[in-house]
């Protein structure tokens, strides 16, 4: 029974994305005009939104066995991730190069605001696009070492996998040193949420792949699904009210933008592998330097037993050649000596 509480998860991860989704839609218009608006309702998209993180969580924790590591997933089950993954760094890296030359061109930046603010804000705005783009950077080779199954587990790659972190981290301190941050709890609510989510699941995750904590995998879980319930729900909310003409609707949620949809992308495909993937027991483990030397010594050590077995075996052929050789002299001297005697007999006889 226990075993299919995952899956349940998951489904219902799908079934609370499509449902905020519609929810955001159909309400967030509702609730633009200072006079008339009726914030109030946005309680009820909070309400559907609690109620599925906490129904995760317990179907996550209370599910059975472990989560397969990426290097012990069968290669067709870790695809789903490594391409995502790919997708989503691109996707990183194009929006953040953008940013860039916009800022510089047109000294416009990306929300929540619209202009630099204070000297703070175009500090955090900075480090957001610098990092956004070694992220991406990071994530494209990523995806495709992983669909490759050649990761090695090194210091120098669990620091590259903190990059998205302090990506999202310092996306974060730019939200909350603008003015959006101000707005009440009802209006922002999404927002905020979809950004603490994307932190904890790019951390976990990063934790996961460099087999830091076996205890953090099943938090990664919980928090691909809330992710990834988040990001896609904002970002798909986003699009759609900007294409049905709700501009005050569109401008209240445009911070989920192109990048957040890769991220929730991401996420939706972290959670499909982790909660599908199949252990392989054969698979190729992953070594670091040291193992390498190690395993090359040891080769080496197996390579001079074998050359020394080799000489040990040659010398044995030799002696026991050479012991023939003597057999025979020793036989052929025998026989002659026999002969010998034998002609000394007839001669006496005669």
């Amino acid at each position: 029974m226990r075993k299919y509480l995952r899956p349940a998860a998951f489904g219902l991860m799908v079934a609370a994305t499509i449902l905020t989704t519609v929810l955001r839609i159909w309400l967030i218009p509702g609730m633009q005009e200072t006079d008339t608006g009726n914030f109030k309702i946005s309680y009820v998209i909070i309400g559907v939104m609690i109620f599925s993180f906490a129904a995760l969580t317990v179907l996550i924790l209370a599910g059975k066995g472990g989560i397969t590591h990426i290097n012990n997933m069968a290669r067709a089950d870790r695809l789903p991730m490594a391409i995502s993954g790919i997708l989503f760094g691109v996707v990183l890296l194009m929006s953040s190069l953008f940013d860039v030359w916009i800022w510089m061109v047109y000294n416009e930046t990306p929300p929540p605001n619209e202009n630099v603010i204070n000297r703070l804000d175009s500090i955090t705005l900075t480090l957001t696009l610098l990092f956004g783009i070694l992220a991406g950077l990071f994530l494209i080779w990523f995806g495709i070492k992983a669909s490759q199954s050649k990761i090695r587990l090194t210091p120098s790659f669990a620091l590259g996998a903190l990059l998205p972190v302090i990506w999202i981290w310092f996306k974060l301190v730019r939200y909350q040193v603008s003015y959006a941050s101000a707005i009440p709890v009802e209006q922002s609510f999404y927002d905020f949420a979809m950004l603490i989510f994307s932190m904890l699941f790019l951390f976990s995750f990063a934790r996961y792949i460099s087999k830091i904590g076996e205890s953090s995998s099943r938090s990664l879980l919980i928090y691909a699904h809330c992710a990834s319930l988040m990001s896609l729900s904002g970002t798909i909310a986003s699009m759609s009210l900007f294409m049905l003409g709700e501009t005050d609707a569109y401008n209240s949620s445009n911070l989920a933008g192109i990048a957040d949809f890769g991220l929730g992308v991401f996420a939706f495909c972290t959670a499909l592998s982790l909660t599908f993937a199949k252990k392989i027991d054969d698979v190729e483990q992953p070594i670091s330097e040291t193992q390498e030397n190690e395993a090359g010594f040891q080769q080496e050590g197996i390579n001079q037993e074998d050359e020394a077995g080799f000489q040990q075996e040659d010398i044995n052929q030799e002696d026991v050649i050479e012991k023939e050789i003597i057999g025979k002299e020793h036989s052929s001297t025998v026989d002659d000596i026999l002969r010998e005697l034998k002609k000394t007999d007839d001669d006496i006889n005669l």
